[in-house]
């Protein structure tokens, strides 16, 4: 069953083509952005564009359009997109203090572009205009007499004009005569409700090893491996945003470590923390599916002394349990996901070395669950032992908060 995860409305130049999507908060019980506050409206717009199963993706070709909060553009986390597929907006409700125009300035530097969203020409706002890309009016605040002489007296700015609330062709022709570049409105488009699939969050990750490792002073590649080891369910939504159009992926992915390196430190950092910022449910089953993924480990590490498999084998043993912990059936989570065939194929089929090592590993779970003879299956019992007491020691370390 679809979800509403937010909303598009695209933004039209004056050939009439799609800019660029703003994205809108939307939630199915009819919260508003202005009630949930504008940070965790922008960190939810954000993870489902990246994680939900989208019944469309069309607004993924283009930039999109996103507001933040003061405290996001002060914090110096920046946006876990990269530059050139976001532009910021900044709301009126924000007060550009010299704090604020210096966080701009940076952001700016990073290579972000910003829109002045409502922008009713304050003197207040002055000093964020050299940083601006893009001024939108509404048409609703500003009569068309005064649109007309600030864009004349604007024109030494490097900026493109937008006309927002566009509501009829009249309105719209004006506008464009003018000289005004975008345009957005009721006229051109109202905003579609986007639907898919929504992915729980990792809501218990806030303070976990995972974010220790990714902040340390000398983070080592390994270490924050073994760490995000330690939280599934950040796991399989970083495997999503991985794989979102975004980061462009044109090889399949075999490990976690891959993920960690296509990702790059900084955007795992961003990432990791606006996951964290979405709340959800941590899931009650984590200790059983991650005890999984270390035994599929162990196995290939042990059949393997050049530990070629060990990668792909947690992997296995995770994406196993994605129905568990993400409530979405493997067939569908698995779709769309660029891992290699391998890995696939042994979760799905069991087949290979891989679906092997599942296979022997779930076959042992159900004789221990129902209280069966273990002796079949041989040195397997001490390999649990050792994993689920190495899972107990690692989830001790995880502050929930």
């Amino acid at each position: 069953m679809s979800e509403i995860l937010f909303a598009s409305q695209p933004i039209y130049n004056r050939h009439n083509e799609v800019y660029a999507h703003e994205l809108l908060y939307r939630h199915e019980n009819g919260i508003s952005a202005f009630e949930v506050g504008d940070s965790v409206a922008t960190s939810e717009v954000l993870y489902n564009l990246c994680t939900g199963l989208l019944d469309y993706v069309e607004h993924v070709k283009l930039p999109v359009c996103v507001n933040v909060s003061t405290e996001f553009l002060l914090s110096g986390l920046f946006l876990p997109l990269a530059p050139n597929h976001v532009i910021v907006e900044l709301v009126e409700r924000i007060e550009p203090t010299p704090e604020i125009v210096d966080a701009i300035k940076r952001w700016v530097d990073k290579g972000f572009r910003f829109a002045l969203d409502d922008f009713e020409f304050q003197d207040s706002w002055t000093p964020l205009l050299e940083y601006a890309s893009i001024i939108k009016v509404d048409i609703e605040k500003t009569p068309l007499d005064i649109a007309r002489q600030r864009f004349e007296e604007l024109q030494h700015l490097n900026v493109l004009w937008l006309a927002e609330r566009i509501e009829d062709e009249t309105t719209y022709e004006e506008y464009k005569a003018l000289g005004f570049d975008l345009f957005q409105g009721y006229y051109l488009a109202r905003p579609t409700t986007v639907e898919g699939k929504r992915v729980p969050s990792a809501a218990a990750t806030q303070l976990t090893l995972v974010i220790n490792q990714l902040f340390s002073e000398d983070p080592e590649l390994y270490e924050i491996v073994a760490a995000l080891q330690t939280d599934p369910v950040l796991v399989v939504n970083l495997l999503r945003i991985a794989n979102s159009p975004y980061y462009g992926l044109t090889r399949q992915i075999e490990s976690l470590k891959e993920v960690v390196m296509l990702l790059g430190l900084e955007p795992l950092r961003k990432w990791v923390l606006l996951i964290v910022s979405v709340k959800g449910q941590a899931p009650t089953k984590t200790k059983l599916v991650l005890t999984r993924a270390y035994m599929c480990s162990e196995l290939a590490r042990k059949k393997d002394p050049f530990n070629r498999l060990s990668g792909p084998a947690f992997l296995v043993g995770l994406l196993s349990g994605s129905d568990v912990l993400v409530g979405i059936d493997k067939d569908t989570f698995l779709q769309d996901l660029h891992i290699s065939e391998n890995v696939r194929e042994a979760v799905l089929h069991h087949t290979g070395d891989l679906g092997n090592y599942l296979t022997k590993i779930l076959d042992f779970e159900y004789d221990l669950a129902m209280k069966n003879s273990l002796e079949a299956h041989g040195d397997l019992f001490d390999i649990y032992q050792q994993c689920h007491f190495l899972v107990d020691e690692l989830l001790n370390n995880v502050v929930i908060d």
